[in-house]
């Protein structure tokens, strides 16, 4: 599966048959998760935690965590579990449950992205099982209990004027679902911060097609706080609001997205965290990408 079609066709998955997901398939993510906790998390600060017995989280949580404030009913789950409550942390354990995500997708399964915030200290003692640290997430997932087919996707009406031959990218979108997305120019800042990146400088670099594509990447109740600042020869990605918990989390996923465009397109994927110690509230830089 193209990286592309992964990034325009994933979207939330929030009912699920009751059956459980084939054995072959649980092994499969479980050894994905180890392989994540072992060669990465164990480093970095976090641990993606397989929950098997659906029913007994949900019982747990319902009334409590959940997507905007409702628990999503599934028959697993997968707790992100971190240290400590650290923007590197957040980071780095968001990018990889996104990960699990892509894993799930490739197997045609579905998930979403549940918040676990207002949870008691023993609802999260439960999920963490005797193990130390917070988990401020979970993934719901399993079968859809309705296959999308061509008609159900997300269609996108554009709102077409007589720019649009000229700049396709630019026009902004809006979504049968409500997920309108910023237009890349509304996104993508040039040198500086707040200078917008013109069209003719995005394509002249050829970095056009990759930014257009990493729009799709999910965001806390679609609020899209991140931001990339192009600089020569990489890119810094920002989060706007940065007293917002959410938007480190968010920053990891755009970092994953990002990352798999960029290894499909043939540009450096290499990244590192940056610790912006500014105090900016306006902005807060995140992450040094190599375009």
């Amino acid at each position: 599966m193209k990286f592309r079609e992964f990034t325009v066709n994933s979207h939330s998955t929030r009912e699920f048959v009751d059956s459980g997901v084939e054995e072959r398939n649980i092994s499969e993510i479980k050894a994905y998760l180890d392989k994540v906790n072992s060669t990465v998390g164990k480093e970095k600060g976090f641990s993606l935690i397989l929950m098997e017995n659906g029913a007994a989280v949900y019982q747990s949580l319902d009334g409590s965590g959940g997507y905007g404030g409702v628990m999503i009913k599934a028959p697993h789950y997968i707790g992100l579990r971190l240290d400590k409550a650290d923007h590197e942390v957040e980071v780095f354990g968001a990018f990889y449950m996104q990960s699990a995500v892509k894993k799930l997708y490739d197997l045609d399964l579905g998930s979403c992205w549940i918040t676990m915030n207002g949870i008691s200290q023993t609802q999260e003692d439960k999920l963490l099982a005797g193990q130390a640290g917070i988990i401020e997430h979970l993934l719901a997932f399993g079968k859809p209990a309705k296959k999308e087919g061509k008609t159900d996707k997300h269609k996108t009406v554009i709102n077409c004027d007589t720019k649009y031959e000229q700049n396709p990218y630019g026009i902004t979108m809006i979504t049968t679902n409500d997920e309108a997305r910023l237009s890349v120019v509304d996104t993508i800042f040039l040198h500086t911060w707040g200078n917008v990146a013109p069209f003719s400088e995005m394509e002249k670099r050829g970095v056009l097609d990759l930014l257009y594509y990493v729009r799709n990447s999910p965001s806390f109740q679609n609020i899209q706080p991140c931001r990339l600042i192009l600089k020569d020869g990489y890119a810094e990605l920002a989060v706007v609001n940065p007293d917002r918990e959410e938007n480190y989390t968010d920053a990891g996923i755009m970092l994953f997205t990002l990352e798999g465009l960029a290894k499909e397109m043939s540009f450096p994927s290499n990244w590192h965290f940056i610790k912006d110690d500014s105090g900016n509230t306006e902005y807060r830089r995140v992450a040094h990408f190599d375009l």
